[in-house]
């Protein structure tokens, strides 16, 4: 999913069941001198005494206690309403997702991409079907879990243990998203419950994670092997000093090894699906289940079409092209103008770029936008642009483009062909083409009857293809199939 961003635990069970470890020891850290600030020490200090963060020190979760809390603003944990139990006790329901529980894993908790936004967005519209959900989150990547997280959870949890976890918390069914802890994926070959993960990205399927080539920066389709080593993609950008990272080829395969245990794989393309067969992930275990975009925000104001309005929403970085659709603006002929809306590692750069390529009156960086400020940019712009040299696993961009009625030009890589209709919803271009890219502006800034023809196209497109309900009804039949089947694959 696109990272554009709108702004961008432990349990027991029976006699002894209290969990005593704190996440910072269970991640190898020293307790003793926490790599933690400020407020945060105290919050550490409950950790020491065998207090993770918004979990009681007793038996949460035991068959003698009243079950999952809910969390409050405060970390807090609150008793869960009466009857949303599990097995035969009061209140669960036989109707389609009435009583099922899924644990959702997600390294982060906070809304830093585009997968959390997926995992808290679905969670609600599962929620409204009678879905419980819980959040298990690792404490090393969010100390502090953001309050638009914790809604739409009964219980959000870090991973401290995570096999008994999933045991004294009986999920029916465990979601898997971004999860990098090796513990942690070695946990889940004892999971209680069936696990299904959902493929975000290319991050098992390529040492770079971003699948396109360190030389030449051009999309890479081939399965991950020792032939990226010559390509240089064993060589990552890492924070800290000297700023590089080694990436290993053993390391990948074994987390590709441990996630082919499990019960079933969700995608959210077609070209996506072929891609993981292709590392040996079986087909008929892989679900193609296309994301969705939220109807548009009804605006409260009318917003109108500006002619010679381009829009780029998305991550500034390298994958995604700004660069390219920087070039194609100056061969472009029909007069034009760019929204850049998104933040990134190479902002400052790209930005300098803009002066260099003497375009500084005609792109304006918007930075990160709230929900109801970017659904008035898709109504304003005349098209989006979405110049992408990496392969986007589905390209959710320039799905809320289409909800929006806003016609796309579009790099033809990943799975953008699965929403974009030559001529229809948009135009596609070759990757790393300026001059195809720019010949492309041209011809739809220079035909608003095309334009208003594809605007009618892509608002049907996505009611016909891309709402929530279409996702989330075949994403609940799944995991109601998968929990009622159990066990994992072998």
């Amino acid at each position: 999913m696109a990272g554009h961003g709108g702004a961008g635990g432990a349990t027991g069970a029976g006699a002894g069941c209290s969990l005593r470890t704190s996440p910072l020891r269970a991640a190898g850290r020293s307790p003793v001198r926490p790599q933690l600030r400020g407020g945060q020490r105290a919050r550490h200090a409950r950790l020491r005494r065998g207090q993770p963060l918004g979990v009681r020190r007793h038996r949460l979760g035991c068959a003698t206690a009243p079950g999952p809390r809910r969390v409050d603003g405060r970390g807090r944990m609150g008793v869960r309403d009466a009857g949303a139990g599990r097995g035969d006790e009061p209140g669960r329901e036989t109707a389609m997702g009435r009583g099922l529980r899924v644990a959702w894993l997600n390294d982060a908790a906070t809304p830093v991409g585009g997968a959390e936004r997926y995992v808290r967005e679905t969670a609600r519209e599962l929620g409204g079907r009678g879905v419980t959900s819980l959040l298990f989150y690792d404490v090393n990547v969010s100390p502090d879990p953001h309050p638009v997280m914790r809604e739409p959870f009964e219980g959000i949890f870090p991973i401290v243990d995570l096999a008994r976890q999933l045991r004294e918390l009986a999920p029916d069914v465990v979601y898997v998203h971004q999860l990098a802890s090796l513990k942690a994926q070695r946990a889940l070959l004892d999971s209680p419950a069936p696990v299904i993960r959902f493929f975000h990205d290319h991050r098992l399927f390529c040492l770079r994670e971003h699948k396109y080539t360190t030389l030449g920066k051009e999309p890479c389709t081939k399965p991950v092997g020792a032939a990226c080593y010559p390509c240089l993609g064993f060589v990552g950008r890492s924070e800290d000093w000297p700023g590089l990272k080694w990436a290993s080829l053993g390391r990948l395969r074994e987390e590709q090894a441990l996630a082919r245990s499990h019960h079933a794989f969700v995608v959210g393309s077609r070209y996506m699906a072929d891609h993981v067969a292709a590392h040996g992930f079986p087909r008929e275990r892989t679900h193609v289940v296309p994301l969705y975009a939220q109807a548009p925000l009804q605006s409260r104001v009318p917003v109108e079409r500006e002619e010679d309005l381009l829009l780029f929403v998305g991550q500034l970085t390298t994958g995604k092209g700004l660069d390219v659709l920087f070039h194609a603006l100056t061969r472009t002929t029909q007069p034009c103008r760019l929204a850049v809306v998104g933040r990134g590692r190479q902002e400052e750069e790209l930005r300098a770029k803009v002066d260099v390529l003497g375009l500084s009156k005609r792109v304006a960086f918007l930075g990160p936008m709230a929900p109801e400020a970017l659904s008035g940019q898709y109504r304003r712009a005349a098209c989006v642009v979405f110049p992408s040299r990496a392969p986007e696993t589905s390209g959710l961009v320039g799905i809320e483009a289409l909800a929006h009625g806003t016609p796309v030009i579009a790099s033809q890589v990943g799975g953008v062909g699965e929403w974009l209709t030559e001529g229809e919803t948009g135009l596609g271009v070759p990757p790393n083409d300026p001059e195809a890219l720019a010949e492309a502006i041209d011809r739809l800034m220079a035909a608003p009857g095309l334009r208003r023809t594809m605007e009618a196209h892509a608002r049907r497109t996505y009611e016909e293809r891309f709402v929530p309900e279409r996702h989330v009804t075949r994403l609940l039949a799944l995991l109601e199939s998968v929990a009622g089947a159990g066990g994992r694959a072998a």
